[in-house]
């Protein structure tokens, strides 16, 4: 047996089904019936007025006189509210002085000839003036309703962004807090960890720094678009150091970095997630490990840098290769969307290279904003 209030749900949710672009199935209801009811109001205006033998005639004689309105109404519904919606209310008026004698002549020259013909009533022409005036007034009203039921739609919409604008911005507000006291929990905590560790074991006390500096790094650069290739390889060779007690001797690492583009801005941590791929996918399935190559070349007005390794390989369609995680697909669409550049990628006699290219010109940096301090920091030996 179904529950009492679900009528009237299933009546509202019809009424808020959109019928035609955003007009809902209520909307277009409640227009009809407005247009009914200047209708019924002129009909009991004659039959109280003329008192005829024949009321019904009456009722034919609106019902043309409706639908020749709601016929006329629509082109001009869709000119103000549909293709004029971001006009302002002065041009609107301004518009509605043209159109408003437009309907109401193009009303008298179908609605006159119209009744004669069905010898319904006679239209008198010498007393169009009466009609066209009743017709003006319809025609205020009825635009005035939508003009003022669009504004408010507006407004109340423009009042719906603003709450969801003050939720994500109290929701950013509390993720910022919260980022701020987590890291510091964390570097407390690592730095408790670090002072148990008793002095025979201080190869475990430098992992533990380590460890710290790389959640220190990812800290100090996530509010930062872009730095320096130089810092951008401090924090993975301090991440790379950590990985190797994972892998041991399984693990090689060459770097191949011309001095020249340490000065190069790059996408904070870009690199990262490239070489995560490389060692999960690559060397890990390996029994007696690979290598891992860092390249980083000066190429005319670009600096090219590239991460290679001798692992497993991949066998299937390099366009595949992306549904192996989020870390290379958001690399991917952060170079395309800073730089313009795709994500190469390419197999080796021995494993798999990806790639990409970052621009070096000062045109480009500028135009990126990036740091004043990136663009002028001098190039220096790596750690």
């Amino acid at each position: 047996m179904a529950h009492p209030h679900m009528k009237p749900l299933r009546s509202m949710a019809t009424l808020q089904q959109k019928v035609f672009r955003n007009v809902t199935s209520g909307e277009l209801v409640s227009w009809l019936l407005y247009v009914l009811f200047w209708g019924a109001f002129f009909y009991f205006v004659l039959v109280i007025s003329y008192k005829p033998t024949d009321k019904f005639r009456y009722i034919y004689i609106n019902l043309i006189d409706a639908g020749i309105k709601i016929f006329l109404t629509l082109p001009l519904w869709w000119l103000f509210i549909v293709i004029l919606a971001k006009a302002s209310l002065r041009k609107k008026l301004l518009l509605h002085l043209v159109t408003l004698p437009v309907f109401c002549i193009a009303w008298v020259n179908i609605y006159g000839p119209l009744v004669n013909a069905t010898h319904l009533s006679v239209f008198d022409t010498s007393t169009s003036m009466w009609d066209i005036y009743i017709t003006a007034l319809f025609y205020c009203s009825e635009f005035a309703i939508f003009h003022g039921y669009s504004y408010w739609q507006q407004s109340k919409r423009q009042h719906v962004r603003e709450q969801e604008l003050m939720e994500l911005n109290y929701q950013s507000e509390i993720k910022a807090l919260k980022a701020q006291i987590e890291p510091h929990f964390l570097f407390n905590t690592l730095n408790s960890i670090s002072a148990s560790v008793p002095p025979s074991l201080e190869e475990t006390r430098v992992l533990i720094a380590q460890l710290a500096d790389t959640f220190r790094y990812a800290l100090k650069v996530s509010e930062r678009p872009v730095v320096a290739l130089e810092e951008e390889m401090e924090f993975v060779r301090t991440w790379l150091t950590l990985e190797k007690q994972r892998f041991g001797k399984r693990l090689a690492i060459i770097y191949d970095i011309d001095k020249e583009t340490l000065g190069t801005p790059v996408p904070p941590m870009i690199l990262q997630p490239l070489l995560e791929n490389a060692l999960n996918h690559g060397i890990s399935p390996l029994v007696n490990g690979g290598t891992v190559t860092i390249s980083c070349k000066q190429e005319a007005s670009h600096v090219r840098i590239s991460v290679a390794d001798t692992g497993a390989g991949f066998d299937g369609p390099l366009e595949s290769i992306f549904n192996r995680g989020l870390g290379l697909q958001n690399a991917s669409k952060r170079l395309e969307k800073l730089f313009g550049e795709p994500l190469t990628i390419c197999r080796n006699p021995d494993g798999m290279s990806f790639s990409f290219r970052i621009p070096h010109s000062r045109q480009v940096i500028d135009e990126l904003n990036y740091p004043l301090w990136i663009r002028e920091r001098s190039s220096g030996e790596l750690i």
